[in-house]
């Protein structure tokens, strides 16, 4: 099979095609498809476009056909992005053991420590500890890490010439400068939504061999990232605490129905 060029992946991504399709198109069909349809011409350019200003901005982008994509995130079979954008030290999209540490952007003191305590101790541990940039538990995991010289890659809803929260531009430089990474299934100029940061949970679970929650109450966004753990058949950890409490319900929720194991 003749592999695509990065924006012909682009450009099937654009025109609908879901990833499971473009993983199995050579460049003859791509050829065919081109000539049938003239809205290709536009989506190449665009495709092009969007990567030479990636280019001047550090981003590398690995469509779902190059050899440097993670395996994991092919394992997830139709939840596989096309093509996801990164920043920063590509030799951790290859790291045999990884771990995410999520939880909530309003966690309390206790759980801000927990999710630091985490991230430092799996980093010992030689684990890449991934998480999302949020404010709260995964900022705190990402501190963690990064305080114990470890690997971090930061998973996001939204293109990286952007940083969401604002608040975390400093925690993400640090990650930049200190060999961990940024990645992303969205181009440049994309914002993050409610629905970016659901899917951006997804590719943590899919990267990781194992979810750990550090603190969520029970209603939580952390609890997307902990359904995708169970269907992508990660193991599935929540912290424990010395008392529950509507901060920490979350987890316990997940233990008391078998969810999840208790750490």
């Amino acid at each position: 099979m003749e592999k695509l060029n990065i924006d012909e992946v682009m450009a099937l991504q654009m025109s609908g095609m879901p990833t499971s399709q473009i993983i199995k198109t050579d460049l003859a069909e791509f050829d065919r498809l081109y000539e049938e349809n003239p809205e290709f011409d536009g989506y190449l350019d665009k495709a092009n476009s969007i990567l030479d200003r990636q280019e001047k901005l550090g981003i590398v982008s690995i469509s779902c056909q190059d050899s440097r994509f993670p395996a994991r995130l092919l394992a997830i079979g139709a939840d596989c992005p096309a093509v996801i954008h990164c920043k920063g030290n590509l030799k951790l999209l290859k790291a045999e053991k990884a771990v995410a540490v999520i939880g909530a952007r309003s966690a309390d003191k206790e759980g801000n420590t927990k999710a630091y305590q985490l991230g430092a101790d799996y980093a010992r541990k030689g684990y890449v500890v991934v998480s999302g940039l949020a404010l709260g538990c995964d900022a705190a995991a990402h501190h963690g890490c990064l305080d114990v010289k470890g690997g971090t890659i930061a998973i996001v809803g939204n293109g990286l010439d952007i940083t969401h929260p604002r608040e975390n531009k400093v925690l993400e430089d640090s990650i930049l400068r200190n060999g961990g990474l940024m990645l992303s299934e969205q181009p440049i100029g994309v914002k993050a939504n409610p629905s970016r940061l659901v899917a951006r949970n997804r590719l943590q679970a899919a990267l990781s061999e194992a979810v750990i929650l550090a603190q969520c109450p029970a209603q939580s966004g952390s609890l997307h990232t902990m359904r995708f753990a169970r269907k992508y058949g990660r193991e599935s950890l929540a912290a424990t605490f010395r008392q529950r409490t509507e901060a920490n319900s979350g987890n316990y929720d997940l233990i008391e129905q078998n969810l999840a194991k208790p750490i």
